[in-house]
């Protein structure tokens, strides 16, 4: 069956940057050639002659109170601002089709600004609550999910200075399956102490503002955030949208060459234009205009120069320019404000100039349109924008729509093939199910707080914020110094890895650059791809990398904010790549020489759930033959546990029995680390090569429950899982008693298990009662952005054994009108239906059949 693609227009956009705050000034700052890069309001007391591209004006947040502002960071704010500014640009506040819209937010540094006043050494500037609405990584989109009703589903894009970029595709990519009839894509960047701290001491910054291609090379770092509305163009025409352009293609790649450097030959950057060609049906000479990444970095602008080059015969007559003298390198919002300036100014036949321009520097000698603006009818034009780690990302778009020619594709069956994992349990998937079917306890018990540095840490900041009423009540209520001393060396549970030797496993692994949740990726990853049969020989285009975080590299990170102080000017180069959350990507990809599509997302819990639709999309919609997608986490950093040793709210239990899922008694959860990760690819390419199917994706579903400032409402909230539940059934077209085993992944809260139980109800009705449910995370921990794959890799062992196992530990509970597997059944299990939830509200289903 072939299907043609939906065009993708955009209806509605919404902006904000050091020269404008809406899309309307925008657009005349850009016709006035208006440059918002000056000397740094923030950092120039911390470094010689900063220059920036900074937010200065406090902007106006429509509907939001005083105490809601100051609750939130500026991650958050900024996407709220922007993304309220689309939809009333595309006439859909308050719409009802709010409830089918998904959310992708593309972000570099998130989840920083509630914890800087600790960073800075300010504690009296701290704020708790702050920390607890936006102090995730993912929090920006459950929040805006929320605060604007999107119920579609959301995801974090973490890809660096292509967040945006990526996020725009995703969009893209998920309306082609009618998951969402719109989706929102935002990027956001506020510039913090160490995002600036870093590139300073990488000596990429430019002393003065920056000229992309020529004179002194350097860029100007920026903030920002920019939100565009994609909507499938029919859809658009039917209620009378106003169009303000089209997104024809898209494609993203990966150097697999280094983690800040980009590939000296342009290999990435040439593959991800071509593929992104080839998926409009469109030849080189078809772009009428390139907007470039041009940081205005001499490695960056000539690399670049150098792809062009070898993608367009007749690139010497194609407008090139880049944005960024006008607002600098806006990190993860970049490409989505370059975007933007595209479709605001091609529109009127206005070629955007390239400000600052003096004298082409060697190697860089294309027509980067100077100074001025170049009058020109663009029919097509080209978005390109760039990431440590090699991530790469072009879009196709057009400032009018039907300006190429339909493109079709033939979907394909998404099978899995490999799996591997890495957890408490074994260093390897055959370890680890062996201990499973012999009911092996993992995990370690420790002090909280190990050794007496970190408690020496701990009371130190404790006597630091002792200043900060709000932080003393609510993370240390009245205890005493004995009773903060008897909970510093209390004992808890967590399932742990230990006695790790890389070297035993892995056949590229290099010490110095790994850090222990790489390490697990890659574990887990290699074990995929040895189960696969895949060996990367010189092919590794045709290979793809999506992962799913939560936390992410906390060590690096917790390394790297230590050497801010007391120079900032002095911190640790070597920490700053390692640090961002496609570090982990970054370093499977070098490891294995994995180029294809390659994306990180940082959803939180369950975020490789997030991993596996998209990379079931890409395998489905023909854009990538092979794709690995998994996550991995590590133990938690140091101010984490210190929160976790006094804070009750977390529910965690000291006792590793009372982690009972779906208990009557449970009184906790157990943190675990580790990774999953499995490897989908074409069911029919596999089959042509002989290799053995584990099981078939045949549909899932996800939605948002919009309930992040209403974590109560747990009609609503189940209400989300069930259209979740639905869509999945939807399709893979099954009913209820087709299914043979539910597979949950509550962590056991009470919340946690109401919604999944309910949701169940809701679409299973008398069927709960008979359809048999299981949750393994007992096994493993609650860890946290994979526990689903974790929970997937069971369940396949036991569609091959013909036998499910119990729910481990409970053994009283919670309700009697569902099939809880208490003791091992010999059972067929030809289809599953795997649940899972993120902490912001964010719910996935999918439904898998066993090969025949």
């Amino acid at each position: 069956m072939t299907v043609k693609r939906k065009r993708i227009v955009v209806t509605g956009m919404g902006h904000l940057s050091s020269i404008a705050n809406n899309v309307s000034d925008f657009k005349q700052a850009l016709l006035n050639k208006t440059q918002g890069i000056k000397p740094s309001e923030k950092y120039l007391s911390y470094f010689e002659d900063a220059n920036a591209s900074e937010v200065v004006e406090t902007p106006i947040y429509p509907g939001l109170t005083s105490e809601q502002v100051s609750s939130m960071d500026n991650a958050a704010l900024w996407a709220y601002k922007v993304g309220y500014e689309a939809l009333h640009q595309a006439k859909l506040l308050d719409s009802s089709l709010l409830d089918g819209a998904g959310l992708i937010i593309g972000v570099s540094s998130a989840g920083t600004e509630a914890y800087m006043p600790i960073i800075e050494h300010q504690f009296e500037k701290f704020s708790l609550k702050k920390a607890m609405i936006s102090g995730s990584f993912s929090s920006a989109s459950a929040i805006v999910s929320g605060l604007l009703g999107l119920k579609g589903g959301f995801e974090l894009v973490a890809t660096a200075c292509t967040a945006s970029t990526n996020a725009m595709g995703i969009g893209y990519d998920l309306i082609q399956n009618d998951k969402n009839p719109l989706v929102m894509v935002i990027g956001t960047e506020p510039l913090y102490l160490p995002t600036f701290a870093g590139f300073y001491a990488l000596h990429a910054m430019k002393r003065s503002p920056s000229s992309p291609f020529s004179g002194t090379p350097g860029m100007s770092i920026g903030e920002g955030a920019g939100a565009l509305i994609l909507e499938e163009y029919e859809h658009a025409l039917a209620r009378g949208a106003t169009i303000y352009g089209e997104m024809v293609s898209y494609a993203t790649s990966c150097d697999a060459y280094h983690e800040t450097a980009p590939d000296p030959r342009g290999d990435g950057a040439v593959r991800v234009m071509r593929n992104a060609l080839s998926n409009a049906a469109l030849q080189p000479e078809d772009i009428d205009y390139i907007n470039a990444h041009g940081t205005g970095t001499e490695t960056n602008d000539r690399c670049e120069t150098l792809a062009m080059k070898k993608v367009f015969p007749t690139i010497m007559s194609i407008p090139v320019s880049s944005t960024k003298a006008y607002i600098g390198h806006n990190i993860g919002s970049a490409g989505i404000l370059e975007m933007i300036a595209c479709f605001l100014t091609l529109a009127d036949g206005q070629i955007l100039p390239t400000l600052n321009f003096t004298t082409q520097r060697p190697n860089c000698d294309l027509n980067y349109v100077p100074n001025e603006f170049q009058q020109g009818d663009v029919r097509l034009f080209m978005k390109n924008n760039y990431a440590f780690g090699g991530n790469n990302c072009c879009i196709i778009a057009s400032p009018r729509p039907e300006q190429s020619p339909p493109t079709y594709y033939e979907p394909r069956r998404v099978a899995i093939t490999g799996i591997g994992a890495v957890s408490s349990l074994g260093h390897e998937l055959s370890t680890i199910l062996d201990n499973i079917w012999a009911n092996q306890r993992g995990g370690s018990l420790f002090p909280m707080l190990q050794d007496e540095s970190l408690k020496d840490d701990f009371r130190s900041l404790l006597a630091d914020v002792g200043v900060n009423p709000e932080f003393k009540d609510y993370v240390c209520g009245n205890y005493t110094p004995e009773e903060t001393e008897e909970i510093l060396n209390q004992s808890t549970w967590l399932h742990q890895i230990t006695d790790l030797d890389p070297r035993k496993y892995l056949r590229h692994f290099d010490a110095r650059k790994a850090d222990a949740v790489s390490t697990f990726a890659l574990l887990a990853l290699t074990q995929a791809m040895k189960m696969a049969d895949r060996k990367i020989k010189r092919d590794g285009q045709q290979l793809g990398l999506i992962l799913g975080m939560s936390k992410g590299p906390q060590t690096t990170v917790d390394r790297y904010l230590q050497s801010l102080f007391p120079d900032p000017t002095k911190v640790r180069t070597s920490e700053f790549p390692g640090s961002l959350m496609n570090a982990i990507s970054t370093f499977c990809s070098i490891s294995e020489g994995i180029k294809g599509y390659n994306t990180t997302l940082a959803t939180g819990n369950n975020a490789a759930l997030g991993a596996l639709s998209y990379g079931y999309e890409l395998i489905r919609q023909a854009l990538q033959p092979q794709v690995l997608v998994g996550g991995a986490d590590e133990n938690l950093n140091k101010f984490v546990v210190y929160l976790q040793a006094l804070n009750n709210d977390l529910q965690l239990t000291q006792d590793p029995a009372s982690f009972q899922v779906y208990g009557h008694a449970g009184s906790g959860y157990v943190m675990g680390e580790g990774a999953g990760m499995l490897f989908l690819e074409d069911y029919q390419a596999a089959e042509q090569r002989g290799i053995p199917i584990l099981a078939e994706v045949i549909g899932y579903g996800k939605s948002s429950d919009g309930c992040y400032f209403d974590k109560n409402n747990i009609v609503e909230r189940t209400g989300a899982m069930s259209r979740a539940i639905r869509q999945a059934m939807d399709e893979a077209g099954i009913k209820p008693g087709q299914v043979d085993l539910i597979c949950g992944t509550s962590d056991g809260t009470q919340d946690d298990t109401q919604i999944e139980l309910g949701a169940i109800r809701a679409v299973f009705a008398e069927r709960s009662r008979s359809t048999p449910l299981v949750n393994y995370n007992a096994h493993f921990g609650f860890v946290e952005s994979c526990i689903g794959i974790l929970n997937i890799a069971v369940v396949l062992e036991m569609m091959k054994r013909g036998e499910v196992l119990p729910i481990p530990n409970t053994r009283q509970f919670c309700t009697d009108d569902m099939d809880f597997v208490t003791e091992p059944r010999k059972q067929a299990v030809n289809t599953a239906l795997i649940l899972g939830a993120s902490e912001g509200g964010n719910y996935y289903a999918f439904l898998l059949r066993k090969a025949a």
